[in-house]
């Protein structure tokens, strides 16, 4: 098995962090874990429209963020005092000891493109404000952002944490008010710690044997050459 195979095989959904200071990872770590994960992304044109906001260990900010999400499930799901129950998925947040939030980013070219745009006359979409309003770009730059968070967790479990995510958050940029530096409405949230424990811990045995995946024939289909 290779080493990505073990690394990303690990992977399960954290219901609670550590909160214990000897089980949060340092800065040094995480930003080790980062530097490490970025050079193996890709983006179109070298743009990375992205930006990742590191928040470091602070329960009460922590807090802050949960009920923002709990709230916008609240919202969503038209929930009332009466039949009210918390979203479990949305736990990690809580206790989480590193939040990464990945936003939008005005991307110019880098001097490669910036040639090439002035040579053809070409456009580049990637630092157009009112494209980014209008969401014009937003599954394509989304994509990218699945695509670095996938790699930077393999890092993460490689270096013996656990990392966890969500996208039910507020989606109305005046909702993150108390976060100023986010311009733009986030594509995702990501945690990273120490599990304390896992979702398949808190589960049922007869409700884990329910909780399946897709079949591989569901999700891939090799179509014939006269298809």
């Amino acid at each position: 098995m290779s080493n990505i195979v073990k690394s990303l095989s690990k992977r399960a959904h954290v219901v609670h962090y550590e909160t214990n200071v000897k089980n949060i990872p340092t800065k040094s770590e995480i930003e080790e874990i980062l530097r490490i994960g970025y050079p193996l992304a890709t983006s179109k044109q070298n743009a990375f429209p992205y930006q990742c906001h590191v928040l470091g260990p602070n329960l009460k900010r922590s807090e802050n963020i949960y009920q923002m999400c709990e709230m916008n499930k609240i919202v969503f799901d038209i929930d009332t005092e009466k039949n009210y129950n918390a979203n479990p998925y949305l736990f990690h947040i809580r206790t989480a000891p590193w939040i990464l939030i990945w936003a939008p980013r005005l991307a110019p070219p880098n001097q490669f493109n910036k040639e090439s745009i002035e040579e053809t006359g070409t456009s580049w979409e990637f630092d157009d404000e009112q494209r980014l309003k209008d969401g014009k770009d937003e599954k394509s730059f989304a994509i990218e952002v699945g695509m670095i968070a996938k790699i930077i967790t393999g890092v993460i479990l490689d270096k013996g944490y656990d990392t966890s995510y969500t996208s039910c958050f507020p989606h109305q940029i005046k909702r993150w008010f108390k976060y100023p530096f986010i311009k733009h409405t986030p594509f995702l949230i990501q945690t990273i710690g120490k599990s304390k424990l896992y979702k398949w811990q808190n589960m049922k045995p007869q409700n884990l044997i329910k909780d399946t995946c897709p079949t591989f024939e569901d999700i891939f289909t090799f179509r014939g050459d006269d298809e």
